[in-house]
Parts: C-alpha cells; structure tokens; sequence
C-alpha cells in the first residue's frame, strides 16, 4: 500500500527531473532517519538502488551504523546492494589544513562518486531535507555569502569529481518531522548522530538552539526560510548565471591545466562584476579553493598588479601574467625531473616535450634555424656525456653572444616566460655546466667555431600548449 510520504516524494523527482526510471542510483545510507528513509522511499518507487555507507571511525557507534544498515539491506527481497568503506577524516584534515568536517565531506563524495562509476550510476541520491535546506541558508547568511550561497542547496546537481553524475536530494521538499513519521509508520530502523546536536559545530547550534527559536515566534519558520533559498535559485537560474555565463564567455577560456582570463574585460567590469566573475574562475579551475569576499577582493588586485604577481589558494594558485590571470591547480605543475642521461639520437622525455641530440655526418649550410626549438653546437664541446634536469634557482649559465654569466631565472624573467611554465624548463647540462637552456638559450661555450669539425643538432619536440 502506497504512503502519502512516498507520493510527495515521487512527485518532487519528477517535478525536478531528479532520476532516470532505469538507472541505477547510489544512495548515501548513514544510517540516521532521513539517509534511510530516502533508501527505503526509492526502493518503494521501483528504483534500483545501491546503498553506500562510509565509516570515518571517529565515533564508537560508528561501526553499529554501518551494521544497521547492512541488515537492513541484507532483508530486503530482494536484498539491496550494499557496500561499505573506511574512511581518515582526520588524516584528510591534517595534510589538507581542514576542518574534519569539510575533511569528511569530501571524503564522502569521493568515495560516492567512486561508487558511482562502479555500478553505472547516472545519480548518488542523499536525504538531505527542507530543515538542512533552512539550516544551510541561515549559515550562508551569517557567513556573508552572496546570492548563490543564499540559493542554499539544489534539488540536482553535478557530482563534484564526477561531472557525468548528478548529485540528487529526493526529500528537500519535507521536513525532518515528516521523514520520522514515515520511518515510524513502515518500522524504519535508524540511528541517531549525537553530533548532529552538538553546539561544537556551527550547524548544531543553528538546529538545537536559533531554529527552534524562530519556529516558537515564527510559525512554519523552517518551511519558510526553505521557500527562501527556492526563490532566489528562481532568480540566480534565471537571470544571474546567464548573465555570469555571458561574461565569462568573453573573457575565460578552460585550458587543458587550469583557466585564463582576460585582462581587460576584467578591468572594465564593475567591481561587483569583477570580483563575482574572478570567483567563478576560481570554481571552475580550482574546486577545492575557498570562495569568500575575502579571497575575490585579493584576487581583484591581481587586476593592477605587476607582472609574476599571484595569490595562492586552496589547490592551486592565480598568476598576473601579461594580458590576464592564470588560474592554475597545484597538479599541473610539472614534477621536477632528476638528471637523466641523454643518448645521442634517443629521444628522452622532457616536461616540456621530447629533447633529442644528434651528431650530424656534416656541418648544416647555416646555423639560425629560426627557431628556438632547434639549435647546434660543437659536438667536441658537448662531450659525450650528457643529462638533462629541471633548472634550480641557483643555475647560471654564459648566453650564446654575451660575455658574462646570466642565472636562468634572470632568462626566463626577460624572455617573458609565464611564471607557471618556468617549473617545467629544462636544462642540457655537459659535464659541470649547462650547455642549453632548453627552447629557449645556448650556451657561449658550446658554440659552432670556424674550427669546429664535429656538429651537434639539439632539438626539442615541443608538448601542445595549454
């Protein structure tokens, strides 16, 4: 027999387009009343659904929640699927400067999404609820977010680390009293998180302290701060990400690594436009970076800012570069590379491409290839052992024409090289001293002589740029 909780459901999944009838959906079970009672709601509609619990191990009832529901699974007929992993908040939180909750979180939609992939699932489904949705927009509120902080949750969203899966919230259309109801009414077991309640966290103060508050003053309180946040999602769907995506779309461009804006669009914008657009940058390149006025006023002063300026951020750093901004995630960087020998005519793999050298029967018609990616040397001067490494702060070589020595960085800074492609620069280094900077300078003491007998061919194989 149908439950009216199970109708209002269904109709807030198709009124939200929230799941495909035949696909699989992942639901996050902790075992509290609103994570079961989405699993139980799904299941009831005919969906097929997979049940996913993480164990973080902080609390001695942890491993009791994941056994209830395992069991719970385990007597369904047909039994539901049901996986479990462990998860170190605390170990996240440490390496990451983390609080153990935004550890957790993460953690947790990493493991769903991982989940996801594994079953073909289209959806990871979680019980967040119109009470979460009123708690989440009171926190956004009091920590001075902008209009999309204030649009609280989405009924669906994008996954984060899995943009093929949506993330969806099947009850954030009922509240925490009805889904008890309902779990009372079918025999439900759950279990309760005492650190939901506890005033240690920002959110258990706003649900056991302000909003009980407001609702004794305010009747339908948490319903209507939840209608709040669906209001301005009407208003930020419907005229502010368009306009957002207008903009971006004359000054951002995605980069295989990263992002980059445009400088002048930026510095004709308004400054409420600019700082929203520079944190929309910031979303889109750098997912772990903090979003708040704070950051968008620093990274607005990038927009004056000289040259090999930038500010370092949660998982990467923004750079001033000539013309624009580099938004660049701490992954792309190139990992240093170690000496490494350098047979002649075997090409070796360099960050920036493929470097060959190889000795020539003859000496070329003319040495300017016009390129910097192609150079020649005395083979003699070489010697025939070679290594290639990245550069170091303190390498100094003697540039082809010039009677002095000149440091790399010195190079790299005047021939104008983006402060995020100086990691990956190699060096060819003869002996005790660097021979070419690679793509970009010969060294004066490997020249082609009117005497030289033997000539070396340097080539670089350069990567796509991103």
């Amino acid at each position: 027999m149908a439950h009216p909780f199970v109708d209002t459901i269904a109709a807030f999944i198709d009124e939200n387009d929230l799941l495909a009838p035949e696909a699989p959906v992942v639901v996050a079970a902790s075992g509290g009343a609103d994570s079961m009672a989405c699993l139980s709601v799904l299941r009831r509609l005919g969906y097929s659904v997979h049940a996913f619990h993480v164990n973080y191990g902080l609390r001695a009832e942890a491993d009791a929640d994941e056994a209830l529901v395992r069991r719970w699974c385990e007597r369904q007929s047909p039994p539901v699927p049901f996986r479990a992993v462990a998860c170190d908040a605390t170990a996240r939180a440490e390496a990451h400067d983390e609080s153990l909750q935004e550890a957790a979180r993460r953690l947790r939609y990493d493991a769903l999404a991982a989940r996801a992939e594994a079953v073909a699932a289209q959806a990871v489904a979680t019980g967040h609820h119109r009470d979460d949705q009123a708690e989440t927009l009171l926190l956004n509120l009091v920590r001075g977010s902008g209009p999309e902080g204030l649009a609280g949750m989405r009924p669906k969203r994008s996954l984060q680390g899995a943009p093929p899966v949506s993330l969806v919230r099947p009850l954030l259309g009922v509240g925490r009293d009805d889904i008890e109801a309902y779990a009372a009414a079918v025999e439900l077991p759950w279990r309760t998180d005492a650190t939901n309640h506890s005033l240690e966290y920002d959110r258990g103060v706003l649900r056991t302290q302000i909003l009980p508050r407001l609702a004794e003053h305010f009747e339908g309180a948490r319903a209507t701060i939840a209608r709040s946040a669906a209001l301005v999602q009407e208003y930020v769907d419907a005229d502010l990400r368009p306009a957002l995506q207008e903009r971006m779309d004359h000054t951002y461009v995605e980069c295989a690594a990263g992002g980059w804006m445009r400088l002048e669009p930026l510095a004709d914008a308004s400054p409420v436009w600019r700082r929203r657009l520079l944190l929309e940058a910031l979303r889109r390149t750098l997912p772990d970076a903090s979003y708040s006025h704070a950051v968008a006023h620093e990274l607005a002063g990038l927009v004056e800012a000289q040259v090999g300026r930038r500010v370092e951020v949660g998982g990467g750093a923004v750079w001033r570069e000539r013309g624009g901004l580099r938004f660049l995630p701490d992954e792309a960087a190139p990992e240093p590379l170690a000496p490494t020998p350098v047979p002649q005519g075997t090409p070796v793999d360099i960050p920036q491409g493929t470097l060959r050298v190889e000795r020539l029967e003859a000496p070329p018609a003319a040495l300017d290839t016009g390129s910097p990616h192609v150079v020649y040397a005395d083979a003699a001067r070489l010697g025939p052992s070679l290594t290639v490494r990245t550069w170091n702060d303190g390498d100094r070589f003697r540039p082809l024409g010039l009677p002095g020595s000149k440091r790399v960085g010195r190079l790299l800074t005047d021939r104008r090289v983006p402060p995020h492609r100086r990691a990956g620069i190699s060096v060819l280094c003869a002996e005790e001293h660097i021979a070419w900077v690679v793509g970009h300078r010969l060294d004066h003491r490997v020249r082609v002589r009117p005497e030289t007998t033997t000539v070396a061919r340097l080539v670089l194989q350069p990567r796509e740029k991103a």
